[in-house]
């Protein structure tokens, strides 16, 4: 028998326009609320923590929760240390977290004695050292060092699998939500434009714009595809750039516009040279850099 949700939101909104007609179900799991600046993110996660009262609509559901807000919500007269045992953290759990987020050496210092980056690190060790259930993060790690965050999320990752807890976080990182979230939530202008698995939304987004929350992709429809793969296909598709390739070809019709390397993905405009037409691709590259002026064929590999 399937668990309950965590929560069931039901034509759930939030004054003015932050929460729009919301209707939604969170499942155990890690889930990621997803979207640019102003989508609602924060405004949700408040409403599904009890922070703020929906103005219509219906949330059930209020499981024990550990809130890591945005700001880290750390007491300002508490030590790093104090955190964790305030939230009933024992000793040895305590120097464990304090360990794992590299903050050992900082377990005596009050909040304005760390950095933001060290205070994102506490704020997660805290909501780690608790008894919830839930964790309820915005944007987690944000300001932690790049280099650094993998081994933080790890930690994370290690506590769900321990204590068999749920996540859901909100953040506008596509590679945060492939490398750590079982479903998404795409929110735009307050509205939930898409609710599933993380691996469904990579692999075949419904739309192009839903694409785009996991990162680059290319869009075909049937038209673009008889033109630019000499493929016929029925209906509009997404091609992640592992599943494309362009390579060089002598006397193609296709040729290199310009081409800009950005580490595991490269963006390539080539132009047809029948039509005149151009177009921008999001492929692996797996030679080196493509020239511009070079003739190249481009084709996709199957799913």
């Amino acid at each position: 028998m399937a668990a309950a949700p965590l929560w069931q939101l039901d034509a759930v909104s939030l004054a003015p326009a932050r929460l729009r007609d919301v209707t939604l179900a969170i499942e155990w799991g890690v889930t990621a609320i997803i979207g640019w600046s102003g989508a609602g993110k924060t405004s949700l996660l408040n409403v599904l923590a009890g922070f703020e009262t929906p103005d219509g609509g219906r949330v059930s559901g209020a499981p024990r929760i550990a809130w890591v807000p945005q700001n880290g919500g750390l007491w300002p007269h508490s030590t790093a240390r104090e955190h964790l045992e305030i939230v009933g953290a024992a000793p040895a759990r305590a120097d464990a977290l304090l360990s794992a987020f590299d903050l050992a050496e900082k377990s005596a210092a009050l909040p304005q004695q760390l950095s933001e980056g060290e205070q994102s690190r506490l704020a997660v060790a805290r909501a780690l050292a608790s008894a919830a259930e839930v964790l309820v993060m915005d944007e987690p790690l944000v300001h932690v060092d790049p280099a650094r965050v993998g081994k933080y999320w790890r930690v994370i990752r290690e506590h769900l699998a321990t204590t068999g807890g749920a996540l859901v976080f909100a953040t506008h990182l596509p590679e945060t939500v492939l490398a750590e979230a079982d479903r998404a939530v795409c929110l735009r202008e307050g509205r939930v434009l898409h609710a599933g698995p993380v691996r469904e939304l990579y692999a075949a987004p419904p739309t192009p714009e839903l694409m785009n929350f996991l990162g680059p992709g290319n869009w075909l429809t049937p038209p673009d595809a008889r033109r630019w793969l000499d493929e016929e296909w029925t209906a509009a598709s997404c091609l992640r750039p592992e599943r494309l390739v362009i390579e060089p070809a002598s006397d193609a019709r296709l040729h290199v516009s310009f081409a800009r390397f950005m580490g595991s993905v490269e963006e390539v405009e080539l132009r047809d040279l029948d039509s005149g037409e151009t177009r921008t691709f999001y492929h692996r590259p797996r030679a080196a850099r493509l020239a511009p002026g070079a003739p190249v064929a481009i084709r996709c590999l199957p799913a």
